[in-house]
């Protein structure tokens, strides 16, 4: 019985020692938990001190990130800040290397940055954080590296680095954020799609010997081919040339037509050939068979440009609110209610896209390239894509006779078009 006692004491002895021992370890784990949230706090607090002694964050008002748009005709650059905010705009010549060469192409978007550095006061040895270049003739990626290359090796104080790509990519890219259509229709066409997984699809942009129908360039040489062939019986125009052919001399400022071979050869200059668009465009607006019916044919070959890359657009762009969303760049759009009908009737002949919205851009597409050297730094900003476009025609399948009807459309302005900056010659003589 004794026994017995002695044992539960022995063990009631060691419980109160296990007790004991658990009590000093607790009070141990104080101290230590104590002693680690001070090194924490001291560690937070240097941390703290060695934020507060950094340079401010990279993507700052400090950044300068360019955009240059690059057309046939001119080309046209824009610089921002970290913030997104634009600081200037510069205007210079075209930039198109298939005409000018890369070096000379290359001088000319240096040239630009430079003059856009001096109205902010940059010092010509601090070059821009980056720049975007959106480029006609820039779909080749070989050409576009020998161009990238050349602007480092030779005008190393423009810019830190760039990226580049078509002016199509530039223009979509201005007011599109998650894919869509461009259809370029200036001195010459393009269409680009672009999916939501960045996959792209192209239709024309071939140059003037392989494309641009629809575009200026296109437009006056079938005037003028129509004059040309007409008057030596070969084929008939399809209408009188009594307004075209009056315009033709008055334009290039000759008497017959040998006068007017050097602009086709020996003096050639795709712009200039272009401009004479513009005087197409006033005999459209005086009811002028011929001029219309040119406008009419560039309208369709447009409208066969969205078609062709429309079958390729993923369903999400074709489901999307308004449907398939088509940004229309280029001189030509502003004579746009002398194409709708053509353009439209071929949509809606062809029966493959049911509804689409056609819009143009509220800026310039240097925007857009802004926006792709914004995103090559990794400098986030807040791009207002809604305000960089308005659409100005929708159409949808299942309205289309009552469309046709009731002008469904916002009209663009009808602003004298700026094919070239061509002086108007209002001469309507017939033969």
């Amino acid at each position: 019985m004794a026994g017995k006692k002695k044992g539960k004491k022995v063990k009631k002895v060691k419980k109160v020692k296990k007790q004991e021992k658990k009590i000093v370890d607790e009070y141990q784990l104080r101290r230590d938990l104590r002693e680690q949230a001070k090194m924490t706090k001291s560690a937070d607090l240097v941390q703290e001190a060695a934020m507060l002694t950094q340079v401010e964050p990279q993507y700052s008002e400090d950044i300068r990130i360019g955009g240059i748009e690059g057309g046939a005709t001119h080309s046209t650059l824009i610089i921002l800040n970290g913030k997104g905010a634009k600081l200037t705009e510069v205007k210079g010549p075209h930039t198109n290397h298939w005409v000018i060469g890369v070096d000379e192409t290359a001088a000319r978007l240096s040239a630009m940055i430079e003059r856009g550095k001096q109205l902010l006061d940059i010092p010509e040895n601090v070059p821009l954080d980056c720049v975007g270049l959106t480029l006609s003739g820039c779909e080749e990626e070989t050409i576009n590296r020998q161009i990238v290359e050349t602007l480092l090796k030779e005008y190393p104080q423009s810019a830190k680095d760039y990226v580049i790509g078509s002016d199509t990519l530039g223009s979509l890219r201005t007011g599109l954020e998650s894919g869509g259509i461009v259809l370029i229709a200036g001195t010459g066409s393009n269409a680009l799609l672009i999916n939501p997984d960045g996959k792209t699809h192209g239709c024309g942009g071939w140059g003037h010997m392989m494309g641009d129908e629809g575009g200026a360039y296109w437009i006056a040489f079938h005037a003028c081919k129509y004059v040309f062939d007409d008057i030596d019986d070969l084929i008939e125009a399809p209408e009188s040339i009594s307004y075209v052919w009056p315009a033709m001399r008055s334009y290039f400022n000759v008497t017959d037509r040998h006068g007017i071979l050097p602009y086709l050869y020996a003096n050639f200059d795709k712009s200039t050939i272009a401009g004479f668009t513009k005087e197409i465009v006033v005999g459209c607006e005086r009811g002028d068979p011929l001029c219309l019916k040119l406008f009419e044919e560039a309208g369709q070959l447009l409208a066969k440009h969205i078609i062709a890359v429309s079958k390729k657009a993923h369903s999400d762009l074709k489901l999307a609110h308004g449907g398939l969303k088509v940004i229309c760049v280029g001189s030509v759009w502003k004579s746009w209610k002398f194409m709708k009908n053509a353009f439209m009737n071929e949509i809606h002949n062809r029966n493959v896209v049911d509804e689409l919205s056609l819009m143009h851009l509220t800026t310039s597409s240097a925007l857009g390239a802004c926006y792709l050297a914004a995103e090559k730094i990794n400098c986030p900003f807040v791009k207002p894509y809604d305000s960089n476009v308005e659409i100005f025609f929708h159409y949808k399948r299942d309205h289309y006779p009552e469309t046709r009807k009731t002008e469904h459309s916002i009209e663009l302005k009808n602003h004298t078009s700026d094919y070239n900056g061509a002086q108007v010659h209002g001469n309507g003589e017939s033969t």
